[in-house]
């Protein structure tokens, strides 16, 4: 089976923690009223797949954790945005033994007065606090965390 990616991406604007974030999913299929499909192969924008909503709340529990660690540190981002992608690999033809193999985190992020390289390192702890408080296992999993700031 080829390695699948399910998407999502997290906005959190308005002085995060502070206010509420939004998701998007890969599919653009996030509504009032969720529709499901758990055919591992379908990307129909009609319904949000399960690892959509895997890539959501593990990119929603990152965000917080940058965003927390950020007014520890008195420096309170103006905004957040993280986009989150999971690659989901097996050996059945039709997805059935699918499981997480890759997280990629790429956060962007408006905060004033701090260097990329201690964005960097904020992340890279937010990721590994995050693996950790969902229980989730590390090994054999490839995960790469990139930040950047965006213009003040």
């Amino acid at each position: 089976m080829p390695a699948l990616k399910r998407e999502a991406t997290i906005r959190w604007l308005g002085n995060p923690p502070d206010s509420a974030p939004r998701l998007i999913v890969g599919s653009h299929s996030m509504a009032p009223l969720l529709s499901l499909n758990v055919d591992p192969e379908e990307t129909g924008p009609l319904a949000t797949l399960p690892g959509e909503l895997l890539a959501g709340a593990i990119g929603s529990v990152f965000t917080w954790f940058v965003a927390q660690q950020l007014v520890k540190e008195h420096t309170q981002a103006r905004e957040l945005v993280s986009y989150v992608t999971l690659t989901l690999s097996g050996e059945a033809d039709d997805g059935a033994d699918a499981g997480l193999s890759g997280i990629t985190c790429r956060l962007s992020a408006r905060v004033a007065d701090l260097e990329e390289a201690h964005l960097q390192a904020i992340a890279q702890a937010a990721i590994t606090q995050c693996i950790q408080r969902l229980g989730m296992r590390s090994e054999g999993i490839e995960v790469t965390v990139e930040a950047s700031l965006e213009g003040s």
